[in-house]
């Protein structure tokens, strides 16, 4: 994996490194190299269609191996394992950047 300024602030931060790891380092380079990748495919394509809330709640649930792969095909699909939270700003930071509160997003982009 490719060297961070520091360790993963989330779980999903940490399954989304590895996806991304798995994928550039030419592990898995199309979607049927995933295992079980119909399965996989039907639940990335669930969880986009699903309502925020659910979406979140349903990643939350799953094992680590299932969203690793569920993370490669999007990654694989739509160029960024991060694709699932498009359209939720707020489900991004808390999810991946591990931040709680808007003040304190305001503090860490402030400071980027």
């Amino acid at each position: 994996m490719l060297p961070t300024a520091g360790p993963p602030r989330t779980r999903i931060a940490a399954l989304a490194g590895r996806a991304r790891n798995i994928v550039d380092s030419g592990l898995c380079s199309r979607t049927s190299a995933v295992p079980d990748w119909l399965a996989r495919l039907d639940q990335l394509e669930h969880l986009t269609a699903a309502p925020i809330a659910d979406r979140r709640a349903t990643l939350g649930t799953l094992d680590d191996v299932v969203v690793v792969d569920i993370l490669v095909l999007s990654y694989l699909r739509h160029g960024t394992p991060f694709a699932l939270w498009a359209d939720t700003l707020a489900g991004f930071a808390e999810d991946i950047l591990g931040v709680t509160t808007w003040a304190e997003l305001h503090t860490r982009v402030d400071a980027t």
